[in-house]
């Protein structure tokens, strides 16, 4: 693949200092490429992005590894424990933070991941698609329905984030399960908040041009500016000039999914919620007015709970995100254009003991059999497309509230050892079809 980048940022009009950081280096696992926004005031968000900058491009230095979606995810968690470690040495920087976005173009194909609300685009076919989804506030009131996403722009939380690399021990980043195919003419943008919080997704459109980089990093820095600059504006544009791919594929986040079906370009969604429970089917109003209810009741009471309120570019608790649990597993379209979706089996109900005639002994009742390891009370999962043991539990903590990682492992220590070593590493595929035993006390 043959590519060319460029990278620009601004202090924009209000802030004294810029805690914005972006870095790019060619490392042993493929072309690295950051942009971090910091948070905790001009000199702790500064010094939060950079370490995040740092760290993760070490870690990328160090050594050649043999999944870059998991090295992704170990090289947040890196960054993440290099701010927390400096914010404990250093009590003044107490609650500095940052978001980060990462790409990484490896050969043919291209992977990302991210923590926090700086976002990454890919232009494709003359259309802008998000294909990071906010780690924010409002973003969950978007996908509830409650809020458009251009009420969201002047939202008065928009700047509440809901993860940040160093405000916490531990931290876990979106990254792409599947790597990005891209084809020639596409661009990458990654950027922080100080630009699409002042530019809408269709002047980002209009400005993002591969021909010239330089030219259209000024155009959009320039945008930002134009309509306030209220924050530092970062932006880093990877523009495709040679790919072996004649299509794109990738997980597209656009509030609203638009596709051509004459396109060259394919992309997949996260799947709608089913409408239809107990064989009603409800109106969109409906299920707005539902989702408005929901996540009202929920905002009510982790306020309640913690006495925090909302304060600009801080973290909104240390509590998991607000979207649709299985709506949001990564998605990439399989070989028939449709989104292969995890399936869970209930646990069977015990069978009714037949009474036995009178004046004969009934036979001993026998003992349930329980795996070694698990519950009596069990339910199975059966793995579905490009799965781990993080997704799993993910997805059945629905029904099992009390699951954890360790329980999952402890119930299936009887599978093959390939299987095995693929669910205690927690970010490794495990193989499609396996049944996996899930303990639910």
């Amino acid at each position: 693949m043959k590519y060319r980048n460029h990278s620009i940022t601004n202090v924009g009009k209000v802030r004294s200092a810029n805690e914005d950081n972006f870095g790019d280096a060619l490392t042993p696992n493929g072309h690295l490429f950051v942009v971090c926004d910091g948070m905790g005031g001009h000199v702790g968000g500064a010094k939060a992005s950079s370490i995040a900058v740092a760290s993760i491009t070490e870690y990328f230095m160090r050594e050649q590894y043999g999944n870059v979606i998991q090295a992704i995810d170990r090289a947040l968690s890196f960054a993440n424990e290099q701010i927390f470690a400096n914010a404990l040495s250093e009590p003044e920087l107490k609650g500095m933070g940052t978001t980060a976005v990462v790409l990484i173009v490896s050969g043919n194909d291209c992977f990302i991941g991210h923590v926090g609300d700086s976002r990454i685009y890919l232009k494709s076919n003359n259309k802008l698609h998000r294909i990071t989804k906010d780690h924010s506030f409002v973003q969950t009131l978007v996908d509830s329905g409650v809020i458009s996403d251009d009420e969201a722009e002047s939202h008065p939380n928009k700047n509440q984030i809901l993860k940040a690399l160093g405000t916490s021990s531990v931290v876990e980043g979106t990254i792409s399960q599947m790597p990005i195919q891209v084809k020639t003419g596409d661009v990458f943008l990654l950027c922080s908040d100080g630009l699409n919080g002042m530019v809408n997704d269709k002047g980002i459109e209009m400005m993002l041009q591969g021909n010239n980089l330089q030219q259209a990093g000024d155009d959009l820095i320039r945008a930002a500016l134009d309509a306030g600059g209220n924050d530092n504006v970062t932006a880093t544009l990877v523009a495709i000039d040679e790919s072996v791919y004649s299509k794109s594929i990738f997980v597209d986040f656009n509030p609203v999914k638009k596709f051509d079906g004459a396109s060259t370009q394919t992309y997949s969604a996260a799947p709608a919620p089913n409408k239809s429970v107990g064989g009603v089917l409800f109106s969109a109003k409906g299920i707005a007015l539902i989702g408005t209810v929901v996540v009202l009741l929920g905002v009510i009471g982790y306020f309640l709970l913690t006495g925090n309120e909302p304060q600009e570019r801080t973290l909104a608790g240390d509590k998991k995100e607000m979207d649709s649990t299985v709506a949001n597993l990564p998605t990439v379209e399989d070989d028939k254009g449709g989104d292969e979706k995890p399936k869970t089996k209930a646990a069977e109900k015990p069978k009714i003991k037949a009474e036995a005639p009178k004046n004969q002994k009934p036979k001993e009742e026998e003992k349930p059999k329980v795996e070694a390891g698990n519950s009596a009370t069990m339910k199975q999962h059966t793995v579905a497309k490009n799965q781990n043991l993080k997704d799993v539990l993910t997805i059945c903590k629905v029904y099992c509230k009390n699951l954890t990682l360790e329980k999952i492992k402890s119930a299936n220590t009887q599978l093959s050892k390939e299987i095995k070593n693929q669910v205690d590493s927690e970010t490794e595929f495990i193989k499609k079809g396996t049944t996996l035993f899930i303990p639910c006390d």
